[in-house]
């Protein structure tokens, strides 16, 4: 009688195996990984674009109800720095919003730390000058071309103009905001002066200044 001889079974896999698997998984990775990175970055801007229009929602609420903007010139150093910061507090105070102004791109920090480097928003007294400086990293927000008409002043003496600041931002997220916002199609690492977003030429670490305009009273 012949007796069947039992079956071999391979343990574990060869080094050449191993080798094409881990050659595989990176070759994978190179190719997804930018892919990844682009629609994480798409995510941040759209979701600050609409974080931005909520802000212009609860700002016209404001006006509709008080008939008037308080000036907070972005200057204090707590969240709740109503008399002189943050005029998201004043949207959070009357309820008009439920949290402080935060978004997916630029310096993100609820410390207590200046304004002046982190994302707020601030009601300032308008420029009435025709033309729009190009803003800087602390300077800007006070005029927007809103009209794109360099010759005409987009606002009167007296106004006071909400706007949105977010420090730290990379140019291609400031490029893409500016598109969502304003519909312009940017290049380079200049400032943009035109329309309802701009933002000041890159610093050393390829970051921006942004400002969006909310609303004007």
């Amino acid at each position: 009688m012949k007796v069947p001889q039992p079956t071999r079974h391979r343990n574990g896999f060869t080094l050449i195996e191993i080798i094409g698997v881990i050659a595989l998984v990176a070759l994978l990775a190179a190719i997804l990984a930018p892919r990844v990175t682009g629609v994480v970055s798409r995510g941040k801007v759209s979701s600050t674009a609409e974080g931005i229009a909520s802000l212009k929602t609860a700002t016209a609420d404001y006006i509709a109800k008080n008939s008037s903007l308080p000036l907070r010139a972005g200057t204090g150093s707590t969240n709740n720095a109503v008399a002189t910061g943050r005029f998201d507090a004043d949207l959070v105070a009357g309820g008009f919003t439920e949290k402080l102004f935060s978004c997916g791109i630029g310096t993100q920090t609820f410390d207590e730390s200046e304004l002046t480097s982190r994302t707020h928003v601030r009601s300032q007294t308008v420029s009435t000058s025709a033309s729009i400086t190009a803003p800087t990293s602390t300077a800007g927000g006070t005029g927007f071309d809103l009209d794109r008409d360099a010759n005409t002043a987009d606002f009167s003496t007296g106004q006071v103009v909400v706007s949105a600041f977010i420090p730290g931002v990379s140019i291609a997220d400031a490029i893409a905001l500016n598109k969502q916002v304003d519909g312009d199609v940017n290049t380079g690492t200049g400032a943009d002066s035109v329309g309802r977003c701009l933002y000041s030429a890159v610093d050393a670490d390829n970051k921006v200044t942004v400002y969006v305009y909310i609303a004007h009273y």
